[in-house]
């Protein structure tokens, strides 16, 4: 091989070893000036840069702009919005223990849609469509700790601090890898979607562990949260996308994942008498 070729080999073999190298020294530098903590119940380390007071604000301004996208369907009377009021209330005060200065408060809105949010800060908004199938205060404990597990672990201001880094990183790896700008832009999308996806899986999973713990030392019995996600996979009838190409596990893997973390979940059972 000649010199010109072998030059030729050494660049293309290295490019990508270089922009891996200058990725890494990237990260590291705008790691300095985030907040490192580590997550409630699963202990992992993350980094953020938002203070609590500045998710506080956050939620709080999409909070009050849902309720005024919502106010003709606002519930404030009757079975449904006591049971929200009487599950969240207990829910909030075990979550209370990680997240003391956030501000919890908690709104029924009226619609078909089978879900509910818990903002950063502590902001909840339940929907009735969801309360058929959590069919109970058990039920509905499970998807409370789920979504408050997203406030207190702040898995907000960790996925835009992740998002920052990954723009950054992507670009600096499809320069590595890319001879051409069309192969720039799609490698940079590739490297983007990919990370974001996997992240969001695993933050849902994470939310799983730490409400399934947060329904138990509320006091609710953690094995009607395998029972729950059965429902809501019946209740999708098969419409979920393949867990690749979705931001949430499977309703499947996650009744395999619950059932691995009852254990932990049990030794934090304390049921709560009548």
């Amino acid at each position: 091989m000649s010199g010109a070729a072998k030059a030729i080999v050494g660049f293309l073999v290295g490019r990508p070893l270089i922009a891996i190298a200058i990725a890494a020294i990237v990260v590291g530098v705008l790691l300095i000036g985030t907040r490192t903590q580590h997550t409630p119940v699963t202990n992992r380390t993350e980094h953020v840069q938002l203070t609590d007071q500045q998710q506080i604000q956050m939620g709080d301004e999409e909070y009050t702009k849902t309720l005024r996208q919502n106010r003709a369907r606002i519930i404030s009377s009757g079975p449904g919005y006591a049971e929200v009021q009487r599950v969240a209330k207990r829910i909030e005060a075990v979550a209370a223990r990680d997240k003391p200065d956030f501000v919890w408060r908690v709104t029924l809105i009226r619609s078909k849609e089978a879900n509910a949010f818990c903002l950063p800060g502590g902001k909840i908004v339940v929907y009735t469509g969801i309360l058929p199938i959590t069919q109970n205060d058990a039920g509905l404990a499970t998807v409370l700790g789920h979504e408050v597990a997203h406030a207190t672990a702040e898995h907000v201001a960790e996925r835009i601090e992740r998002e920052h880094l990954t723009e950054v990183v992507s670009a600096i790896l499809a320069g590595g890898l890319a001879f051409t700008p069309g192969q720039f832009v799609q490698l940079t999308a590739l490297f983007g979607i990919d990370s974001s996806l996997r992240f969001s899986r695993s933050q849902e999973s994470e939310a799983d562990h730490i409400g399934l713990i947060y329904m138990a030392r509320a006091g609710y019995d953690p094995h009607q949260a395998v029972l729950f996600w059965k429902r809501m996979l019946k209740a999708s009838k098969g419409q979920e996308p393949p867990e690749f190409l979705s931001d949430h596990p499977s309703d499947a893997h996650r009744v395999q994942r619950i059932e691995g973390w009852l254990p932990e979940a049990e030794q934090n059972y304390v049921p709560v008498r009548a």
